[in-house]
Order: structure tokens, then sequence, then C-alpha cells
């Protein structure tokens, strides 16, 4: 069974979609702009998507 992702992660992951490869640090900025989450919460999103496989 695939897991699915969340509605924030899918946030991060339309960034990464649009203009990959970006460390974490340039998907944070993109995404603290759009979402005004802090740069913490990107890191935690993008470290449950490389859990899930989903990123590397």
């Amino acid at each position: 069974m695939t897991e699915r992702i969340s509605d924030a992660e899918h946030a991060v992951m339309e960034v990464l979609w649009k203009r990959a490869p970006m460390t974490a640090t340039e998907v944070a900025e993109q995404v603290v702009e759009q979402k005004g989450w802090s740069l913490q919460t990107v890191k935690t999103l993008l470290s449950r998507l490389a859990a899930k496989a989903v990123v590397a």
C-alpha cells in the first residue's frame, strides 16, 4: 500500500515540481512566502516526505 501525502506535504511538493532540485532552505523560502509557515515546519514536512520516499 502506498502512503498518501498530506495537504501540507503536497504544498511542499508543488514548490519542488516547479523548480527541482532545490535545497531544504530554498524550498522553505518559497513555502514560507506562500504559506507563512516557519522554516522548522517546512523542514519537518520535508523529513516526512523523505521518510515516505517521496523526495531524496
